[in-house]
């Protein structure tokens, strides 16, 4: 997202400074005819040098590290993670977060469930963790906060009984961020 906000501002700067320049002139000679003419300045009077730094989007693979480093079931499916989270424009750390608190990042699940986030109180069965991530994530768009920005703090209240689960969730968040 920050990278198409960068661009669009490279852009509209460069479209504002093509629009304030002298370009177009007006001929100065006796001809009847005062059209105007188009010069190119020998040298430019103003130059701008932009330079776009695209750097590589490592979070699958941070993820995918701290999934092996916690010997998680999630191995390998780091990638399904950050897809889903970009798609419904969530945090990439917090389904991670969630269910390392709520399951110990699927370790700790109802046999046969695949519901590491104590979905519907732990009742809900998913086909897989790719379908607990895509139902969590709409989930948690949908219900929790359908605009802005989706934070532990936010939906805390709702989702769990505890006083005390955004800020476990947060700790998570964290760390998985800080996680090389």
């Amino acid at each position: 997202m920050k990278f198409y906000l960068r661009t669009f501002a490279l852009i509209a700067i460069v479209l504002f400074i093509i629009a304030i320049s002298p370009t177009i002139e007006n001929s100065t000679s006796t001809q009847a005819d005062t059209k105007p003419q188009i010069s190119i300045p020998s040298k430019p009077q103003y130059v701008m040098v932009a330079t776009v730094v695209a750097t590589k989007d490592n979070r699958a693979e941070r993820l995918e590290n701290y999934f092996a480093a916690k010997t998680s079931p999630f191995a390998g499916k780091a990638e399904n993670f950050v897809a889903v989270a970009d798609k419904y424009d969530i945090d990439w750390t917090l389904l991670p977060a969630i269910a390392n608190l709520e399951s110990q990042l699927g370790e700790q699940v109802p046999a046969f469930s695949y519901n590491p986030y104590g979905w519907n109180n732990g009742n809900y069965r998913f086909g897989s963790w790719e379908a607990a991530n895509e139902i969590v994530a709409n989930g948690l768009r949908t219900r929790y906060a359908p605009t802005g920005i989706i934070t532990p703090s936010r939906i805390g209240r709702m989702y769990a009984a505890s006083p005390t689960w955004a800020v476990r969730v947060a700790k998570y968040q964290l760390e998985i961020s800080n996680f090389k």
